[in-house]
């Protein structure tokens, strides 16, 4: 399916479910306001993965057309130990993108003896280089959370490589289909928030639709990563 085509697609499945769409985001926002008044950042870490399993559970099932109510908004916390090993990698992974280019800052700075303001302006240019590094990455990394929703015999670690495979082949398509949503993002900015509870769930339907879209073309039709996944 073209980019396109996934976005009309997912107008359709869309369609007499932001209802549910606003009350799943309300309830696993209240689990993730838990997570972060009890532990802060090892909260978030804990449950992050977890949460996110959810969401994409969740809009799968939209995606699919198979709403199965509290069902779909929590079936992601099944996958709550695979999900936090991969929540750490995922973590990890960013981090060491961080530490490569804080050095790569560090020996501009010593080869090149900049001024402070010199040192300013190279400051700016390695953390845009940083964050289109990270963007990238976790283009790679997508996939993650869906991936293990639905193969419920992988392990964090497995996912992760599985959606990095995943994802070969399509890379500028994600890219591009990310890229496609600037505007709406930019329409939640302007009306201050606002137009989030109407974009929030058709971009993640979107996503879910290309997931299914990507996993259909390397897996083919009938495999396992295209049905639902029973309890692990």
């Amino acid at each position: 399916m073209t980019i396109g085509e996934l976005k009309r697609k997912s107008k359709g499945d869309m369609k007499n479910r932001y209802g549910f769409a606003i009350l799943a985001m309300i309830l696993l926002n209240l689990v993730s306001f838990g997570a972060v008044t009890a532990g802060l950042f090892i909260g978030v870490i804990l449950v992050g993965g977890a949460v996110r399993c959810c969401y994409t559970a969740f809009y799968v099932d939209i995606a699919r057309r198979e709403y199965r109510g509290v069902d779909s908004v929590y079936r992601g916390f099944q996958q709550f130990a695979r999900a936090l090993v991969a929540n750490i990698y995922i973590f990890l992974i960013n981090l060491a993108v961080a530490f490569v280019f804080g050095l790569l800052f560090l020996l501009l700075l010593a080869i090149t003896h900049a001024t402070s303001a010199q040192a300013a302006i190279i400051a700016v240019f390695v953390i845009i280089a940083m964050l289109v590094a990270m963007f990238l990455v976790n283009i790679k990394l997508s996939f993650v959370f869906y991936v293990m929703n639905h193969q419920t015999q992988l392990s964090g670690a497995e996912c992760i490589r599985a959606s990095w495979k995943l994802s070969k082949g399509m890379f500028w398509k994600i890219v591009l289909f990310n890229l496609s949503f600037i505007g709406w993002w930019i329409l939640v900015l302007v009306t201050l928030g606002g137009m989030y509870l109407y974009v929030s769930p058709y971009y993640d339907t979107a996503r879910a639709n290309l997931y299914l879209d990507a996993a259909g073309d390397v897996y083919g039709a009938g495999n396992e990563v295209s049905r639902p996944a029973e309890a692990a």
